[in-house]
């Protein structure tokens, strides 16, 4: 399962959080993502609130399936599958080796999928570890998109990554009320998806 925090905020706050954190996150540890996220023309996967894509991460190709639940404060816990892929059938015949439904994989690998959204941002990430736990703290900045409409965004993430999960969550509650964070109760692919509604 994965453990984050998603919070709508600009990039002088997550300055100042990094700064009061003694964290310094480097210009080269920048990664540019430019994702697509796909569907069938029935809507099944976003009916089961399911996020597939095929994600660009400096070059490399990565296929992910994140398991979606509804956010709490702005914690997201969800299940999340990925794998290194060239394409994305390619993805869908790996993701079972990585714990993702072979049905659901085997299913969608025989449909005709096709692109919903496109998200494209730049990351800058930094390592947050104290209290007994290491957490990745990221800025996002970049632009949603869905058909016709697109929008600029920019959050701050905090990604679980191991040891005490409720010291993990404390600190990031303290530090979402010290710096006035605003939680963002929406993954990247619903924002993006609630364009085209407009």
């Amino acid at each position: 399962m994965e453990r984050e925090f998603k919070w709508k905020a600009s990039a002088q706050q997550f300055d100042a959080l990094c700064q009061s954190l003694g964290l310094h996150p480097h210009p080269q540890t920048i990664l540019h993502m430019d994702a697509i996220y796909y569907d069938d023309a029935a809507h099944s996967l976003r009916d089961r609130k399911i996020g597939l894509r095929l994600r660009s991460e400096n070059g490399r190709r990565v296929c992910c399936m994140k398991l979606r639940t509804e956010a709490q404060n702005g914690l997201h816990v969800h299940e999340e599958y990925e794998c290194a892929a060239d394409t994305l059938i390619d993805g869908l015949q790996k993701l079972p080796a990585h714990g993702a439904s072979a049905e659901l994989c085997q299913h969608l690998a025989q449909s005709e999928l096709i692109p919903i959204a496109h998200v494209c941002f730049d990351r800058q990430p930094v390592m947050w570890t104290q209290d007994g736990f290491s957490a990745e703290l990221s800025l996002d900045i970049g632009t949603l998109a869905s058909g016709s409409q697109s929008v600029p965004f920019c959050e701050i993430e905090c990604e679980y990554k191991e040891g005490d999960a409720d010291a993990f969550q404390t600190a990031c509650e303290a530090q979402a009320v010290r710096f006035a964070l605003t939680p963002e109760p929406l993954s990247k692919l619903a924002r993006a998806l609630s364009l085209s509604k407009v």
